[in-house]
């Protein structure tokens, strides 16, 4: 089974933004992403962002699908064939290459060394 690598622009989802947030004791950069707007969905045990990746006929660069959010059935019918079209491009997916990992070898055994169990690290 293939690893993939996927890279998201959480600013394409509708309505985000970035600003800082001062807190008690310190001001922080924070992502906001309106729930309804972006098509977020709160579930019991936390706040899910569904995805689909789509393989793409001719691939660019390394990315071999795109990634746009998934939205569910009625909100996809409720929408002009406009609307669907103009759902953006949030991110991209593409194969990890496994890399093959060779160790050198310095030295051969040639089996006639004998051990104690003095010799032995454990």
């Amino acid at each position: 089974m293939a690893n993939f690598s996927i890279k998201t622009d959480l600013l394409k989802l509708k309505g985000a933004f970035v600003t800082n947030l001062k807190g008690k004791t310190a001001t922080k950069r924070c992502l906001i992403i309106p729930v309804d707007d972006a098509g977020l969905f709160i579930g019991e045990k936390g706040v899910y962002l569904n995805l689909t990746a789509i393989e793409m006929q001719n691939p660019k660069y390394s990315e071999t699908h795109c990634v746009k959010v998934s939205l569910d059935k009625e909100r996809y019918e409720a929408m002009s064939e406009e609307e669907r079209k103009a759902q953006p491009i949030i991110g991209g997916m593409k194969q990890l290459e496994r890399q093959a990992t060779e160790m050198p070898v310095t030295s051969q055994i040639d089996g006639t060394q004998a051990f104690t169990d003095d010799d032995l690290p454990f």
